[in-house]
């Protein structure tokens, strides 16, 4: 069974604003601040430099559904994703949910750095829309 973690948070912004900055992975140092310490993109692809190394990232992304699928790994074949959710409740609130799961090959203690981390970058988000 697999260990889950979900941090949310409303934001008093209209969905397509809230959407299009957490859609775009060059602005994931400005709130994953935890994870990502800088970010490149090299032949079209992009990499971080994150605490636990050098790692590629790519976005799977559906605006209409609101769905950021982030993946990010040591390669691009062992990638693991994490899932951002972004819900109108009206004109001018939108909902954020972002779950990790704990994956095989996470140890317990980067588990709990992980868990840690992702509520400081769910308060990054609520932050940089107040």
């Amino acid at each position: 069974m697999l260990n889950s973690i979900t941090e949310t948070c409303v934001v008093s912004v209209p969905k397509d604003k809230v959407f299009k900055f957490l859609s775009n992975v060059e602005n994931l140092p400005k709130w994953s601040t935890q994870f990502v310490k800088e970010i490149s993109s090299v032949d079209g692809k992009y990499k971080a430099v994150t605490p636990i190394g050098e790692v590629f990232i790519r976005f799977e992304i559906d605006s209409k559904a609101g769905l950021i699928d982030i993946y990010a790994g040591p390669t691009e074949q062992h990638m693991t994703p994490a899932y951002l959710r972004i819900v109108p409740f009206s004109e001018s609130s939108t909902g954020i949910m972002f779950t990790f799961f704990q994956w095989a090959d996470t140890d317990n203690m980067t588990w709990q750095i992980f868990c840690e981390w992702i509520k400081i970058e769910v308060g990054n988000i609520k932050k940089h829309f107040s």
